[in-house]
């Protein structure tokens, strides 16, 4: 509260459903003391993000980042304000993607589940991104480019990925000749103590 005036900046950080959401921020480097007591060396310097709406008497929220120092105020308030989306992608997942379908105990499984439901919600993304439908109506919807793929770019799996196979003979294989047997073959015989047997192929 003791900053100066010109310290304070009004910054909006997104489309609401009405108006844009903005608020008045300040950016301070400071030096955390928590336990100092335990350590032999002060801490680094952080950022303290401070955020005073307009007719408050006093601060509402302060956020402590490990930003670099080169930060600017906005891409600091930018982060903060993350939560919102964060927590419409959660809720996109559990709904639409079943993230919340899973009932294993395994940590391994669900490590599967959730990453097989997560590449699913990003390649509907990208494919909203790519077709532009439904991204234009959305307000809050950031504007994303996919990434091109580049010109020697060979699909995993491809048959150019494959080894050389020009050495091979391609040709169908001759069909087998068959065999017939006029007569029954006699095996050698099997001794078993005083028993002789003999054994016959048909």
């Amino acid at each position: 509260m003791a900053l100066p005036a010109q310290a304070w900046r009004t910054v909006t950080w997104r489309e609401g459903s009405n108006s844009e959401l903005s608020s008045r921020f300040a950016g301070v480097r400071v030096r955390p003391a928590h336990r100092d007591y335990q350590g032999t060396q002060m801490r680094g310097e952080e950022w303290l993000l401070i955020e005073w709406p307009d007719g408050e008497a006093e601060p509402t929220k302060y956020f402590l980042t490990t930003a670099p120092s080169g930060a600017t105020l906005e891409q600091m308030v930018f982060v903060a304000k993350m939560r919102w989306r964060i927590e419409r992608d959660y809720q996109d997942l559990k709904q639409e993607f079943g993230l919340g379908h899973y009932e294993g105990r395994g940590w391994r499984g669900f490590h599967h589940h959730a990453t097989l439901s997560i590449a699913a919600y990003g390649f509907l993304m990208a494919e909203r991104l790519r077709a532009g439908t439904a991204v234009s109506s959305k307000k809050n919807f950031a504007q994303r480019q996919v990434p091109a793929v580049p010109e020697d770019y060979i699909p995993r799996g491809s048959p150019a990925h494959a080894a050389s196979r020009s050495g091979l003979d391609h040709d169908a294989a001759p069909a087998l000749e068959r065999r017939t047997r006029k007569r029954s073959g006699a095996l050698p015989s099997l001794q078993v103590g005083k028993l002789k047997i003999k054994f016959m192929t048909q």
